[in-house]
């Protein structure tokens, strides 16, 4: 049963400094995931925001552990240092204290610096929380949760909007986060609550192009907040009970199949990036992923020309009494 207990997030935060820009950018992505702020008494998280530099990126410091795309990760005992491009973080996890310092960031690169690095911080936060990041989108249906799985391009984000439009609540189009609860439950949150849409939604309906933000930088998506057009749907978390794998496929009609636990498993563990990056919380994320990958059923979805024709058909297809054949 949905409880306050699993509806809510553990974490909270509070911003300590002078520093309007560096203040905006936390409080739009800490408040994009669904986290609060606190009194100073009641926040296990802390910010402290450093006064606005234009210096480049200090040394690297620490053990290097990752470098992805800009992005340096480095421990150093219980610190962990991020530096990308000219901005430095450092994370101290016995206080869960953040010291976040560098310069404006440019307006053309805002979105990478909130979602790219300071949400990296984040989630070394959660993982020691024990909530765990996954690329995949969520829908729920009466009491009944579903991952959607699938790279760039897979058609999660079109599966979603039709979801919706047939009386769906929807969680997250491709940024979820898991947990399990006291008694072992696995629980999928919303991590982004936006949804990033390509050009050819937008010129579909006229409804979600008004509400179309910020594009996202190197795709072509802009961004809406579908609790704007659909907030009755939203859902922000649900147990989940199906794992659908997408593909778009070059057939007439779409196809599902059964996947094994195995399969799962490997699609779950290759939908996140991050896992192996944390290492000290590596086993612990994968072996949420392994209690996820026992309690669902999985399948894989073909989707065919006729959904492009009958979009509502993908409900029927994912409906639990049609999934339950192949139980």
């Amino acid at each position: 049963m949905l409880t306050a207990a699993t509806a809510s997030w553990p974490l909270s935060y509070r911003l300590v400094g002078e520093n309007p820009v560096l203040a905006r950018e936390f409080s739009g992505l800490l408040t994009s995931c669904g986290f609060v702020p606190l009194p100073c008494e009641r926040s296990p998280v802390t910010i402290v925001l450093g006064p606005r530099s234009e210096a480049a990126a200090l040394p690297f410091q620490g053990e290097p552990i990752v470098e992805w795309r800009g992005l340096r990760i480095g421990r150093q005992a219980e610190r962990t240092f991020f530096s990308y491009r000219s901005w430095n973080l450092e994370l101290d996890f016995p206080s869960l204290t953040i010291h976040c310092s560098g310069p404006d960031p440019d307006p053309c690169d805002r979105l990478n610096f909130r979602e790219f690095f300071l949400l990296s911080a984040v989630l070394y936060i959660m993982h020691r929380l024990g909530y765990f990041e996954l690329h995949a989108a969520a829908s729920a249906y009466r009491e009944h949760g579903y991952l959607f799985l699938g790279s760039s391009g897979s058609g999660k984000t079109s599966t979603m909007l039709s979801l919706i439009a047939s009386g769906w609540n929807y969680l997250s189009d491709d940024a979820i986060a898991v947990s399990a609860d006291p008694e072992g439950q696995i629980w999928a949150r919303a991590l982004r609550r936006s949804f990033s849409l390509k050009p050819d939604h937008l010129e579909r309906d006229p409804t979600l192009a008004a509400c179309a933000t910020e594009t996202v930088p190197g795709t072509g998506k802009r961004r809406i907040d579908p609790r704007q057009i659909w907030p009755e749907r939203y859902r922000p978390v649900t147990r989940p009970t199906f794992i659908i794998a997408c593909n778009v496929a070059d057939e007439d009609v779409s196809r599902i199949t059964p996947i094994s636990r195995s399969e799962s498993l490997a699609r779950l563990v290759g939908s996140t990036p991050w896992l192996m990056f944390d290492r000290a919380t590596a086993p612990a994320h994968l072996e949420i992923f392994r209690s996820l990958a026992a309690a669902c059923c999985g399948f894989e979805l073909s989707a065919g020309r006729d959904l492009l024709r009958d979009p509502a058909r993908i409900a029927s297809l994912l409906a639990p009494e049609a999934l339950a054949i192949w139980a």
